[in-house]
């Protein structure tokens, strides 16, 4: 059995969503993040249905999310065959997706998060009483650090840094960096908006911009690496 996502779908690393999304407080840990939550599927994400749960969940994998377990809400998705092509990953042009990246300034740090206009539907679907600030957290409006990338070349990139380790090819030095170049290390990522300015999701943060020069004296004892996704 296999189903389409028709919009936006959240998916978490537990069936349970009434707990995550329909109480009075969310269950947020001691950092203020949401971790049931893995991602965003795009609209389109093809998903192999592995188990019919109560409360219309089901138990599913993709091809687009190595990582699991995984679980949707059914209203999320239509039904599909075996046959039914994946989603079609189109990598925008360079333009588009500077400009994406300059329109999510300000938005915050959500973990999971790879959709910045948020999931409305949460709210009309689990009825929480959503305080207005923190709407954007409970809807997850807004990034974590390889979430943004994903959501800017829609959907071209891994989801995770730990494939972004190995995505691409790897630029050789400090001098051949070019715009969307990625700086990469086991837990977190940094896009180049231009040679001379990062770009990025941080916890606590949001998606902010920083200079070149200052982000990697701040990084000077981290073991990070330049690659490269994007055919300039």
């Amino acid at each position: 059995m296999y189903c389409i996502a028709i919009k936006p779908t959240p998916i978490l690393n537990t069936p349970d969503f009434l707990r995550v999304f329909g109480k009075k407080t969310l269950p947020l840990d001691e950092q203020g993040l949401l971790r049931p939550v893995e991602m965003i599927a795009l609209a389109g994400t093809k998903f192999q249905i592995l188990k019919h749960l109560p409360n219309q969940i089901l138990q599913v994998i993709t091809d687009d999310y190595p990582h699991g377990p995984q679980y949707i809400d059914a209203r999320f998705v239509i039904p599909a065959k075996a046959t039914t092509a994946e989603r079609k990953k189109i990598l925008p042009d360079l333009e588009t997706i500077c400009s994406r990246l300059k329109n999510s300034l300000g938005l915050p740090y959500i973990w999971g998060g790879n959709w910045g206009r948020g999931i409305p539907e949460i709210q009309a679907l689990y009825q929480p009483n959503i305080p207005a600030h923190l709407k954007k957290i409970w809807t997850l409006a807004g990034f974590d650090c390889s979430g943004l990338l994903y959501e800017v070349t829609n959907g071209c990139t891994p989801r995770n840094t730990s494939e972004l380790l190995h995505f691409g090819e790897k630029v050789p030095s400090l001098q051949h960096v070019k715009p969307l170049d990625i700086l990469v290390w086991p837990g977190h990522m940094v896009i180049l908006l231009t040679p001379t300015l990062t770009i990025e999701s941080i916890c606590g943060k949001g998606v902010i911009t920083t200079p070149l020069a200052t982000r990697l004296s701040q990084l000077s004892s981290t073991n990070f690496i330049f690659r490269r996704f994007f055919p300039l």
